[in-house]
């Protein structure tokens, strides 16, 4: 039986925080009569930590949250008072596990969004790990693949027909791609016929979703075994 979570998350459910993105500027000669090229980068957050352990996320010691601390399985924009740029730090603190900390490296010269997911290093510790994924505007839906998946246990994403009997594409986790307009299922399958979890999701055009396996294994006991979709 599997032992994961798959978090769906989408732009569009959180269309209503556009005034939260930031904007950065490309520095033009003093006195051009040029205006500058101003880039658009968002920055969310995602908790695929398994638990109960909700994350506060600063930045140069000032909070970025716009509210609530990020719950798990929970993705959040952060309310960047000012344009986020290379060498930025994010600092992440919760109750029961080591704090940690996020560096920002590069960041493009096109508008985008960034996310960043905090889960777990691994079963024998609670220290926790990152990854990232920076979506670049695009005219098509994308999707990004991310594995935060800590145990054994094997299994492969699938994206089905929202009846879930044409399962002809394998999402390879760590990658992203593009997806007609259209409605889906997400699977996660071990392989056998009944150990599947199944996920509505849904593709508009412009859009951009991260799919995220995630969950916990410590002990031959399952922590979590729940699909969430959240859009």
């Amino acid at each position: 039986m599997l032992s994961f979570s798959v978090l769906l998350h989408g732009l569009a459910g959180l269309a209503a925080a556009g005034s939260i993105h930031q904007r950065t500027s490309k520095a033009l000669t003093a006195g051009s009569f040029l205006k500058p090229v101003e880039f658009e980068h968002t920055l969310r957050v995602c908790n695929a930590y398994p638990g109960d352990e909700q994350f506060h996320v600063e930045m140069g010691g000032d909070s970025i949250m716009t509210g609530s601390p990020v719950a798990y399985k929970e993705c959040q924009q952060m309310n960047l008072t000012k344009p986020l740029m290379p060498g930025d730090r994010l600092d992440f603190r919760a109750d029961k596990v080591p704090a940690a900390s996020f560096t920002v490296y590069s960041l493009p010269k096109y508008n985008a969004v960034m996310y960043v997911v905090v889960h777990r290093q691994g079963a024998s510790t609670d220290a926790v790990s990152f990854q990232s994924h920076m979506f670049a505007t695009a005219k098509n839906a994308q999707v990004a693949v991310l594995d935060t998946y800590t145990g054994e246990a094997k299994a492969a994403l699938l994206l089905a027909n929202s009846t879930g009997q044409w399962e002809g594409t394998v999402l390879p986790f760590g990658t992203a791609f593009g997806v007609p307009d259209g409605t889906y299922q997400i699977i996660l399958s071990d392989g056998s016929a009944e150990s599947k979890i199944r996920a509505p999701f849904t593709a508009v055009k412009g859009e951009s979703y991260i799919v995220l396996r995630t969950g916990l294994t410590e002990n031959s006991v399952n922590k979590s075994s729940t699909l969430v979709c959240s859009l």
